[in-house]
């Protein structure tokens, strides 16, 4: 009995600091040069800012609406289980399916440190051909939980049959070695091609704060396309 009341406690304490908004901050460097992706969510909303993509992602729980924002465009696509079901189907019928994609694996491999985060080093694989290192920290380590990126991984979901699987894995989320291939928040990844570092990105800091309604409304100006 005990047990129970204290778990209905803990529950209710956690309440008020999972209601907060969350902002995740991270440095990557690649490609593009240096750019500072930026990960933000409420109760019902989560906000990624990609400008190495030149691309934001907006997603609302209440609505299970993604829309996919082009800034330099001034343009927008939208997401339902609706739309997303009928475009896989169309891309079936027309047999421009997308192939299943070789599932990446994940060997531990040593710990390390990432600015103030211990973290467990991984290699990504992709049958032999390593294209990710990653560098996760959990617990008391990191003082984040799958519970901060719930709404996070529904956007992901949806996303998931219609996006290229390098797109989905570029969204940092805390995650279980069942889910994702290794267990806790990536503070830093680096992505590989041909066998060289191509990306890095790296957690700079988080901070648990309201953030504003404005930051998940699709900005005046922006046109809504196919």
């Amino acid at each position: 009995m005990k047990s129970i009341v204290w778990s209905v406690f803990i529950f209710f304490l956690a309440l008020p600091l999972y209601g907060q908004g969350l902002t995740v901050t991270m440095k990557e460097t690649g490609p593009v040069g240096q750019t500072a992706p930026t990960l933000q969510t409420d109760r019902t909303h989560a906000r990624l800012d990609i400008p190495s993509l030149a691309s934001q992602l907006v997603y609302d729980s209440a609505t299970k609406t993604l829309r996919t924002l082009v800034p330099l465009l001034k343009v927008y696509r939208e997401y339902t289980p609706a739309t997303v079901q009928g475009l896989v189907a169309a891309a079936a019928t027309s047999g421009r399916g997308q192939p299943t994609p070789v599932r990446v694996t994940y060997k531990r491999t040593g710990a390390s440190k990432v600015g103030e985060w211990s973290c467990t080093t991984y290699d990504g694989l992709r049958v032999s051909e390593k294209v990710y290192e990653v560098c996760a920290a959990e617990g008391s380590a990191i003082g984040l939980t799958a519970a901060d990126f719930a709404i996070v991984q529904q956007a992901m979901d949806l996303a998931r049959a219609i996006a290229p699987p390098e797109a989905i894995e570029r969204i940092p989320v805390y995650g279980s070695v069942q889910s994702q291939g290794f267990a806790g928040f990536p503070v830093r990844r680096v992505s590989f091609r041909n066998g060289q570092p191509e990306t890095t990105t790296e957690l700079i800091g988080f901070r648990r704060e309201a953030v504003p309604a404005a930051a998940f409304e699709t900005p005046s100006g922006f046109n809504k396309v196919p």
